[in-house]
């Protein structure tokens, strides 16, 4: 994870210092919390607040009540989305992940518990998008 400013934040989220663009670690908060905000929501928030959301995203559980307070003033550009159900760490990877990654790539039930529950998320919403390439830049940084 490509970390310099000591947020949870990949190399392949491309984000900058300013956090133009929703990291994935702040997509994982918003839909935990089962909540969804604009592009343009999100570049309107401070940057503190972004900053925490990111870093919410980041934990093992995410805190959705301090999510859904971070958003409350900000109620024009959230809407809400079915909650996110996370992918269960006993199970292991799901098939749809299985399939979608890259040939020659393989993800253990043993690794897939070495993961963090942002490893995790990241891993199953690429694969789950179709978002091949993205999928691939991931289980590079993720499972190297």
């Amino acid at each position: 994870m490509h970390n310099p400013t000591k947020l949870p934040v990949y190399r392949f989220d491309r984000a900058d210092a300013a956090l133009t663009l929703l990291p994935m670690a702040a997509r994982r908060a918003l839909d935990c919390a089962g909540l969804h905000l604009s592009l343009a929501g999100w570049q309107a928030l401070p940057l503190e607040q972004r900053e925490e959301l990111v870093r919410l995203g980041g934990r093992e559980r995410v805190d959705d009540a301090r999510v859904a307070e971070l958003l409350a003033a900000h109620a024009a550009d959230v809407r809400a989305i079915p909650q996110l159900i996370e992918a269960d760490l006993a199970a292991g990877p799901n098939a749809a992940l299985l399939q979608a990654l890259p040939e020659g790539r393989d993800l253990s039930s043993e690794r897939w518990r070495g993961l963090s529950a942002l490893d995790r998320y990241v891993l199953v919403q690429l694969a789950r998008r179709g978002k091949v390439e993205r999928l691939a830049e991931a289980y590079r940084e993720i499972c190297a």
